[in-house]
């Protein structure tokens, strides 16, 4: 198939780029040729601006999530750190910052750990932003008292449950309707705990959240309520 495609590329004037061409497997990985040359094997890339993985994936995706957000604090670190308003740094960390923090949060299924870790960063933002060390023996609430900048976990929990309620109400031939209400048929798991599932969230807040989806105003408003048990978790 890639032989093929590359074939009718070339025909209309287009090229593989080879350093772009990738194969990810979780099977045999056998010897991949396209015009006599080998095509490299990866364990992981990134694809829309997010990690795709076979391992762990959820952690390196944080882990990338909270480094990005950092590069975009510490590239504004004069306006941050500078004499500007607190009121335009609410904005700056509001419109520049939580959207990197959060990007792709629509397909997560975060663990508790991983939702303290995102708060840990946006914590210590605050921190950075109000010249407070950890030493200082500030609470939190104070803090965000000060601030007011829109909590990270209530942010992706609205993100994945406008994501969810658009999804349901989607064309039954929607690949993304399709992939979402698939249940496997065959196989077994693996012993042990079974992994956190995307839809785990909304079945332990909504256990009929499919049905309640289709009603868009209500789904609104559960979604508050929704984004606030996030908050306080």
């Amino acid at each position: 198939m890639l032989q093929d495609l590359s074939t009718a590329s070339l025909q209309v004037g287009l090229s593989m780029n080879r350093s772009k061409t990738k194969i990810m497997s979780n099977s045999v990985k056998h010897r991949v040729t396209v015009d006599g040359q080998d095509i490299q094997y990866v364990n992981e890339y990134i694809y829309l601006g997010q990690l795709v993985s076979f391992e762990n994936r959820q952690d390196k995706e944080i882990d990338r999530r909270i480094d990005n957000a950092w590069k975009s604090y510490w590239s504004m670190k004069q306006l941050m750190k500078g004499n500007l308003p607190l009121s335009l740094k609410r904005k700056l960390v509001d419109m520049c910052i939580l959207p990197v923090l959060t990007y792709g949060a629509q397909t997560w299924s975060l663990t508790e750990h991983q939702k303290t870790r995102l708060k840990v960063c946006q914590r210590a933002m605050e921190r950075s932003i109000l010249g407070v060390k950890l030493t200082d023996r500030v609470r939190n609430t104070a803090l965000r008292s000060q601030t007011r900048i829109i909590d990270v976990g209530v942010e992706t929990a609205k993100l994945k449950w406008n994501w969810a309620g658009h999804v349901c109400r989607m064309h039954p031939d929607r690949w993304a309707k399709i992939a979402t209400e698939w249940v496997p048929g065959d196989g077994r798991r693996r012993r042990g705990r079974p992994r956190r599932r995307w839809r785990d969230d909304l079945v332990k807040y909504l256990p009929d959240w499919e049905v309640a989806a289709l009603d868009r105003e209500k789904w609104k408003i559960k979604g508050e309520v929704f984004a606030q048990q996030w908050e306080n978790t």
